[in-house]
């Protein structure tokens, strides 16, 4: 597990868009012909920590910071840093950055497709608890409000 952590810097920005879109599946073309992704993960209310391996991106994990930190999107891009537990590793890093930066923070948010054991799996064992869920109007799937206190 050779992997550095710091926060998205302009000079990484176009690789980690291209990180995000490789992942996005079916949505890549519609966030890659905007800005909007961009808008997503670099900004000024945006912490967007990256990790690298031999000096290439290889995951990201985002969120927004106005009002309650909310992550927005965790993505790997390889099977062998996900099997090496870099989401979890992005997840930890992410919270530090939250407590250092943020120091006023007092909990974390983020919300999860509730067929997506993984992921909910995931959160939870890294100490998120589930607070609500609501049935999207769009998919009609269930989304869960998750949160951990900083």
């Amino acid at each position: 597990m050779d992997f550095a952590f710091e926060r998205l810097q302009e000079r990484d920005l176009e690789a980690s868009l291209k990180v995000v879109s490789s992942t996005l599946g079916s949505q890549a073309k519609e966030y890659a012909e905007s800005a909007a992704l961009r808008r997503m993960i670099y900004g000024e209310h945006i912490m967007t920590m990256v990790a690298k391996k031999e000096n290439r991106i290889v995951g990201l994990i985002n969120a927004h910071l106005l009002g309650i930190p909310k992550i927005m999107f965790l993505t790997v891009a390889d099977e062998k840093s996900a099997q090496e537990g870099l989401a979890s590793l992005l997840i930890d890093k992410l919270v530090e950055g939250l407590k250092s930066g943020l120091p006023a923070a007092k909990r974390v948010l983020h919300n999860e497709f509730a067929e997506n054991f993984s992921a909910v799996g995931l959160y939870s064992v890294k100490g998120f608890k589930v607070t609500g869920y609501v049935k999207d109007p769009v998919t009609n799937r269930d989304v869960l409000f998750m949160e951990k206190a900083l």
